[in-house]
C-alpha cells in the first residue's frame, strides 16, 4: 500500500504445505525444501539466510524512502532472486542440501504429516525412492492422502502407485488429482474400492485425460452406476497412452454398456479392458460385442460375471468374425448355456487370433464341452492355445479326445471332474483333506514341519501388498513341499479366495487364525479330557496329515520328528484313557465291598454324594 513499511517477518508467517501443489513452475524438490526452510523459525543452520532477511529489510527500507515505490510488497522479496547479493545464502544451503531428490521428497512427507498431524506410513516413506508404491487395506484419512499428495508434487522415481482399499473417498482424490497436476511419472495408478463415486471419480478422469502420461488405471469397485459411464468415457475415447482400465466391480448395467461399447469405436490404443461384475445384459451386452467388432487395437477383454446370455454371445459371434486383434476373451459366469456355446463357435470358426478363452462357471453341460473340444480338433485355423472349462463336468470321452489333440497341437485345457471319477486326489486321506477347513489344513502343516503360516506369507509378500494372488500362494506351497497333487492344491487355494477375488488377503489369514485358535482350545479341553482327539478337527487333520506326509515325506528330518511327536500324543491319550479305565473300575468295586460293610439306607446315601475320579 502507498505510503506504508513493507514488514517481512520470516518467523510469523505461517506457511502452508498445501500451497506448494498449486505452483506449478516451483515443483523442483530442492526449490520446495528451501521455502520451507526459509519460512520456518530459524534454527542454528539457517542464521547465515536470517543475517541475509536482515539486510534485505534495510535495502527495500531505504529504496522506499528514496524511489517512493508504492508498488512495493511482499511478493517483491521472493527469495529465488538470483541477484548477485543471494551468493552467500545460496553457498550456505547449498553444502547444507547436498541430498537427492529422493531424500527431499521423504523429507517433505515427515513435515506435512506433522503438519497435517497423522502418522507417517513407513511404506510409503520408503517407496519414495523405489519405482513401486503398494499401500493397500489401510483405510487412510483424507489427510493422510493429503500428506501422501504432497510427497507426490516432487517425487520423480515412483511409476507404479497402489491405494486400492483405503476409503479415501472424493476428498482424498482431489488431492490426489492435484498431486498429479505436477507429478508426471507415474505410469501405473491403482484406485480401485476407495468409495470414490462419480465425483471422485471425474476428478482423476480429467487430469488423466488432460495429462494422458498414466499407461495403467484402476477405478474398480468405486459405486459407479449407469449414469455415471459418461465420466469415464473419456477415458477410452480422449486418451492416447492409456493402455489397461479396470472399471470391473461397479454397476454399468445396461446404459453403461451402451455407453462403454460406442467409446470403443472410437479408441484405437487400448490393449485391455476389464468390465467384470457390471450387470452388463441385453442391449449393454450387445452394444460391447458391437464395440468390439469394429475395435482395432484391443487384446484382453474381461466381461466376466456379467449376464450375456444368448443375444450376447450371437452378437460376440458376429464380433469374433470381424475383429483380428482380440487374443484373450473372458466369459466366465455370463450364463452361456449349450446353445449360447454354439452360436460362439459360430464365430470362432471365421476368427484365427483369439488365444485364449475362458468360460468356466456356465452350464454349457457335458455335452457343450465336448461340442468345443471337437470343434477345435476340426479347425486347425484356430489360435486357441488355452480353454478353461473350470468346475465343468466333463466326460472320460473328453479326457481321451484331449489326449489326441495334446499329441498334435499346443493346447491346455481346464475343466471340473471327469464322470464317474474323483479328480482330487487319488489317496484318501488327501481326498479327506479336501473336504476339511482349508486354513486348517495349511497351518497344521506348518506345525509339523516346524513353520508358522503368518511368516509363509510374510516371505512371499514381497512387495509389501498384504495379499498373495493364487500363484503366488501356489509357488508358496510347493516351496514348502506340501504333500498334496496339484489338483488338490488348486481346490484348497479356491477354498482360500473366500471372496473370489484372486487374492487371499493379510485380514482373510488374521481372521482364519483367530478360527484355528478356537479350534485348538477345543483340541485342548479334548486331550485333558476323555474325548478323542480324532472327534475334534484339529485332531483330524493332524491324524490325516501325518498319514499322508508318511506315505510321500518319509525320508524328511522335520517330519520324521513330528510324527514321532503325535504318536506320543496318541499313546498318551490312550494310556490315560486305560488309566481312567482302571481307577473307575476299582472305585467301584471298592464301594461294592463297602457296601456289604453297611446299611443299605447308609450306602444309597452315600452312592448319591460319590463320583469316579476324574483325569
Amino acid at each position: 500500500m502507498e505510503g506504508e513499511k513493507v514488514e517481512y517477518d520470516a518467523r510469523s508467517k505461517q506457511f502452508d504445505i498445501w500451497g506448494l501443489i498449486r505452483r506449478s513452475n516451483q515443483t523442483d524438490p530442492y526449490i520446495l525444501m528451501a521455502k520451507h526452510r526459509m519460512n520456518k523459525s530459524p534454527t542454528k543452520r539457517a542464521k547465515t539466510a536470517g543475517k541475509l532477511i536482515g539486510r534485505r529489510r534495510r535495502r527495500v527500507s531505504t529504496a522506499e524512502s528514496v524511489d517512493g515505490d508504492s508498488n512495493r510488497s511482499v511478493a517483491s522479496l521472493d527469495m529465488y532472486d538470483d541477484g548477485p547479493e543471494d551468493f552467500d545464502f545460496d553457498a550456505e544451503e547449498e553444502v547444507h542440501d547436498m541430498r537427492t531428490p529422493t531424500e527431499h521428497c521423504q523429507d517433505m512427507y515427515v513435515k506435512a504429516c506433522k503438519e497435517y498431524g497423522v502418522h507417517p506410513v513407513a511404506n510409503f516413506h520408503h517407496a519414495l525412492k523405489t519405482d513401486k508404491c503398494v499401500l493397500r487395506h489401510r483405510q487412510m484419512t483424507a489427510d493422510e492422502i493429503k500428506a501422501i499428495a504432497v510427497a507426490l508434487v516432487g517425487n520423480g522415481s515412483i511409476e507404479t502407485l497402489d491405494l486400492s482399499d483405503n476409503d479415501m473417498g472424493p476428498k482424498g482424490t482431489e488431492y490426489l488429482a492435484d498431486a498429479l497436476r505436477e507429478n508426471t511419472f507415474i505410469r501405473n495408478l491403482g484406485l480401485a474400492d476407495n468409495n470414490l463415486g462419480a465425483e471422485g471419480v471425474k476428478c482423476i478422469v480429467d487430469i488423466i485425460v488432460k495429462q494422458d502420461t498414466v499407461n495403467s488405471l484402476s477405478i474398480a469397485g468405486n459405486g459407479l452406476r449407469e449414469c455415471d459411464a459418461e465420466v469415464i468415457r473419456p477415458l477410452i475415447e480422449n486418451t492416447i497412452h492409456l493402455k489397461h482400465l479396470d472399471i470391473s466391480h461397479n454397476q454399468l448395467r445396461e446404459a453403461g454398456g451402451e455407453m462403454i461399447g460406442e467409446a470403443l469405436l472410437y479408441n484405437d490404443t487400448m490393449e485391455s479392458l476389464d468390465l467384470s461384475w457390471n450387470h452388463l445384459r441385453r442391449d449393454g451386452a450387445c452394444f460391447i460385442a458391437d464395440g468390439l467388432s469394429e475395435n482395432i487395437c484391443l487384446k484382453k477383454l474381461n466381461i466376466a460375471w456379467n449376464g450375456f446370455y444368448l443375444d450376447g454371445c450371437k452378437a460376440l459371434a458376429k464380433a469374433l468374425e470381424e475383429n483380428k486383434t482380440l487374443t484373450e476373451l473372458d466369459l466366465t459366469c455370463n450364463r452361456v448355456s449349450k446353445e449360447c456355446l454354439e452360436k460362439l463357435i459360430g464365430g470362432l470358426k471365421r476368427n484365427t487370433t483369439l488365444e485364449i478363452l475362458r468360460l468356466g462357471w456356465n452350464p454349457i453341460t457335458p455335452q457343450g464341452a465336448m461340442t468345443i473340444l471337437e470343434f477345435l480338433r476340426d479347425y486347425k485355423s484356430s489360435g486357441i492355445k488355452e480353454l478353461d472349462l473350470t468346475d465343468q463336468l466333463v466326460e472320460p470321452a473328453f479326457v481321451a479326445l484331449l489326449g489326441e489333440i495334446e499329441a498334435t497341437r499346443e493346447l491346455k485345457v481346464v475343466f471340473g471332474q471327469v464322470k464317474g471319477q474323483d479328480t482330487r486326489g487319488d489317496d484318501d486321506d488327501e481326498k479327506q483333506l479336501m473336504d476339511e477347513n482349508p486354513i486348517i489344513v495349511l497351518m497344521e502343516f506348518g506345525k509339523l514341519m516346524g513353520f508358522r503360516l503368518m511368516d509363509l506369507f510374510a516371505a512371499l509378500d514381497k512387495d509389501g501388498s498384504k495379499s498373495l494372488d493364487h500363484d503366488e500362494i501356489r509357488t508358496g506351497l510347493r516351496m514348502v513341499n506340501i504333500p498334496l497333487s496339484d489338483k488338490c492344491i488348486e481346490v484348497l487355494i479356491n477354498k482360500l479366495d473366500v471372496d473370489g477375488d484372486g487374492e487371499i488377503d493379510f485380514g482373510e489369514l488374521m481372521a482364519a487364525q483367530t478360527e484355528h485358535r478356537k479350534k485348538m482350545s477345543k483340541f485342548y479341553a479334548a486331550q485333558e479330557g476323555d474325548v478323542d482327539i480324532e472327534d475334534t478337527e484339529i485332531g483330524r487333520v493332524r491324524i490325516k496329515l501325518s498319514r499322508l506326509m508318511a506315505k510321500k515325506m518319509s525320508g524328511n528330518p522335520a517330519f520324521k520328528r513330528s510324527v514321532e511327536q503325535m504318536k506320543l500324543l496318541l499313546h498318551e491319550q490312550e494310556g490315560q484313557q486305560k488309566f481312567a479305565e482302571k481307577m473307575t473300575d476299582g472305585l467301584a468295586q471298592r464301594a461294592e465291598r463297602a457296601a456289604s460293610k453297611i446299611p443299605n439306607s447308609s450306602f444309597s446315601e452315600k452312592m448319591k454324594v460319590w463320583k469316579p475320579m476324574s483325569t
